[in-house]
């Protein structure tokens, strides 16, 4: 396929995204049983309130509020598991609610230990007190939890030749809500390039395959939905 045909393909595809539903064989267009706008899929008939969330930040995700000032006498009980949550904001992404349950129930009592005298300095808790027991409270979580994992990736990108530039180059980031059996039924690109590009990643991220997040419940493995991310690179043109 020439260049030139390739053109009109993208224009195509980015039409389709924001007016249509999925079938079509352009690349950037949603696949057959998926709809989508701008920098979003989904598998047609998905709650969409459900699956996209805003999942940037801990306060965003509702775990804990903004940035809390520490006074020079020091830190709570109350602050000290705020700060390490806001540590395992990646973890957390995973799943806001199960991992804030699991953290709770798992981690917290790990924290009680904690002698917090001296523990501040210039306004911010020390650097080494929070690594420790960062890592502390991500073991407890883990003995209990493991997130959505990507089992096969993207096998290849057709890419056009008239957006494969320097400039559109870099990372497209999908955020991808996995259901309970493992499926994909969400993808948000939460950091992108041009937005051809963008739904062609999203397109190429529909034919993966996960593992659902499980929860260790006794002897049995119990799975949950949940997110992930996945980073796709664009290279330059050589």
């Amino acid at each position: 396929m020439t260049a030139a045909r390739w053109i009109a393909l993208p224009l195509l595809g980015l039409f389709c995204l924001t007016g249509c539903g999925g079938g079509s064989d352009s690349p950037s267009a949603p696949p057959s049983g998926w709809t989508g706008i701008q920098d979003r899929m989904w598998k047609t008939g998905v709650d969409t309130a459900a699956v996209f969330r805003d999942l940037s930040s801990l306060p965003g995700m509702g775990i804990v509020e903004q940035e809390f000032a520490l006074s020079a006498g020091g830190i709570t009980q109350g602050q000290f598991q705020k700060a390490v949550k806001r540590s395992l904001e990646e973890l957390y992404r995973s799943n806001p609610a199960l991992v804030d349950s699991l953290f709770e129930q798992h981690a917290v009592p790990v924290l009680q230990d904690v002698s917090l005298g001296g523990a501040v300095q210039d306004g911010r808790l020390k650097d080494p007190l929070l690594r420790q027991y960062r890592k502390k409270a991500f073991k407890a979580v883990d003995e209990h939890y493991q997130p959505p994992s990507l089992k096969e990736g993207i096998r290849g990108l057709p890419l056009p030749d008239s957006l494969h530039t320097q400039e559109n180059s870099g990372r497209v980031t999908a955020q991808v809500h996995v259901d309970s059996t493992g499926t994909i039924d969400a993808i948000e690109v939460v950091e992108g390039t041009h937005p051809t590009l963008n739904a062609i990643v999203m397109r190429a991220v529909t034919s993966t395959t996960w593992t659902p997040a499980y929860v260790t419940e006794g002897q049995t493995q119990v799975p949950y939905s949940g997110w992930a991310r996945l980073p796709v690179d664009i290279p330059a043109p050589r």
